[in-house]
C-alpha cells in the first residue's frame, strides 16, 4: 500500500504516519520541508507547497498512490486544485473535514453521518462544508444560474445525498465523477504537545494559567458534554479506511466514545498538574459579544453538547476501538512537555482573551 499524506508532521497526521508505518505501508509526505525534525524514519518527503499546483505536479511526477490524505484543505478552491492534481494518480482521495460541520444548534445530541451539515456561527465549518460539496458535485449553495439550472443542480445534490446515506452502495465511476473520494470528520483531536481547552489546545497555555493560580474561563455552566480524541486512536480509524473501495463516496466521523463535561476536562487537567483550577463560568453568548472570533468556535462547536455515534466507522474498520482515556492522554501530554521544558510557556493570545473576558464579566457583575 502506497499512501501520501499532505502535511504529515502535524497533530493528527503524525499519528496517522506512525499507524501507516506500523502496518508496513509505503508512506510519503508532501510538505514544504520546514520541519525536518518532525519527519520519521522510513518516510519519503516530497518538498512542495500544496498551494503551488505546478510545483506539486513536478514533485509528484511519475508517482501513483493507492490513497492520498489531504490534511491541509480549508477552502473549496483547495479541493478543486487537488482534483486537478490528483485525478488519475490515486485510487482514493481522503479529505479531512470536521465534525463542527454538523448542524448547529443540533436538534438531537446524538450525531450520525446522516446529521445535516449546517453551521451558521463559524466560518471555518462553513468552508469545510463547501469543501465536502466540491467532492459531492454540489453547486447548489453558490449557484447563480436560472431557475431550471438550479432545479437540476439541486436534484443532483439530492440524489448524491440519498446515495451517500446508503453505506452499502458502490458508486459507479460516473457517479464518482472519475475522482474517488472519502470524507473523514475528526472532532477535538489532540496528541503530545497539546493541552486541550476551550480557548486553544496546541500549547501549554491552559496548564500555565492553572499552575500560576489564574482564573480560567469555561463556557456556560461547564456541564455541556464534549468529546476529546487521542490522535493515536483516530489514526486507527483513518488508516483503516485507506485502500477500501467500499469507503468511496462515503463520509465518516472518527472520535472517542468518552464523553466529559467541560468542568470535568478542566478538573482532570488540574489533577494531573496537582492544582485545583479556578474555573469561572461565563455564558457563551457573552463571550461571543466580547470576542466574536472566540465566540464563533464556542457557539458553532465546543459549547454544544454532542454524542458521536461511531457505529459506521466500526462497521468499515472493525479494529477501531478507542483505548486512550483523557486522563491517560493528558498525562502523556504533560510528560511530553516535561521532556521539552522550553515549551512550557504562557500562551499570550489565550491570556489576553481570557483576561479581557474576565474583566468585562466582572464589570457586569458589579
Amino acid at each position: 500500500m502506497k499512501v501520501l499524506f499532505i502535511g504529515g508532521t502535524g497533530n493528527i497526521s503524525s499519528a496517522c504516519t506512525d499507524e501507516a508505518l506500523g502496518r508496513g505501508y509505503e508512506v510519503f509526505h508532501l510538505n514544504r520541508g520546514t520541519h525536518p525534525e518532525r519527519e520519521k524514519p522510513g518516510v519519503r518527503t516530497l518538498k512542495a507547497d500544496i498551494r503551488d499546483t505546478q510545483a506539486v505536479k513536478a514533485a509528484l511526477r511519475g508517482l501513483r498512490f493507492d490513497s492520498v490524505v489531504q490534511f491541509l484543505a480549508f477552502r473549496p478552491e483547495h479541493v478543486k486544485a487537488d482534483i486537478e492534481i490528483f485525478d488519475g494518480i490515486t485510487d482514493q482521495y481522503v479529505l479531512i473535514s470536521t465534525c463542527s460541520a454538523y448542524r448547529k444548534p443540533s436538534l438531537t445530541p446524538v450525531i450520525t453521518e446522516d446529521t445535516p451539515l449546517e453551521n451558521p456561527f463559524w466560518e471555518y465549518s462553513r468552508l469545510k462544508i463547501a469543501c465536502e460539496w466540491v467532492l459531492a458535485g454540489s453547486g447548489a449553495a453558490s449557484h447563480t444560474g436560472n431557475g431550471e439550472e438550479t432545479a437540476r443542480t439541486e436534484e443532483k445534490v439530492r440524489i448524491i445525498k440519498e446515495k451517500a446515506r446508503d453505506e452499502d452502495a458502490v458508486f459507479s465511476e460516473a457517479e464518482q465523477r472519475s475522482f474517488p473520494y472519502t470524507i473523514v470528520r475528526p472532532s477535538h483531536t489532540y496528541d503530545n504537545g497539546w493541552i486541550p481547552g476551550c480557548f486553544g489546545s496546541a500549547s501549554y497555555g491552559l496548564a500555565w494559567r492553572m499552575l500560576n493560580g489564574l482564573e480560567v474561563v469555561v463556557p456556560g455552566d461547564g456541564q455541556s458534554l464534549w468529546t476529546l480524541t487521542h490522535a493515536s486512536d483516530f489514526a486507527v480509524g483513518l488508516v483503516g479506511l485507506l485502500g477500501k473501495r467500499e469507503a468511496l463516496g462515503q463520509a465518516f466521523h472518527i472520535t472517542s466514545d468518552e464523553h466529559l463535561t467541560w468542568d470535568a476536562i478542566h478538573s482532570i487537567i488540574g489533577e494531573a498538574l496537582g492544582v485545583q483550577p479556578k474555573i469561572v463560568h461565563i455564558p457563551s453568548d457573552f463571550i461571543a459579544k466580547v470576542l466574536p472570533e472566540r465566540g464563533a468556535g464556542l457557539l458553532g462547536d465546543k459549547a454544544v453538547s454532542v454524542l458521536f455515534d461511531n457505529s459506521k466507522i466500526r462497521r468499515f474498520v472493525p479494529e477501531f476501538a478507542p483505548r486512550i482515556s483523557f486522563t491517560e492522554g493528558i498525562h502523556r501530554s504533560l510528560a511530553w512537555f516535561d521532556a521539552h521544558p522550553d515549551l512550557k510557556v504562557p500562551d499570550k493570545a489565550m491570556n489576553a482573551d481570557m483576561d479581557a473576558i474576565l474583566e468585562r464579566w466582572q464589570l457586569c457583575a458589579q
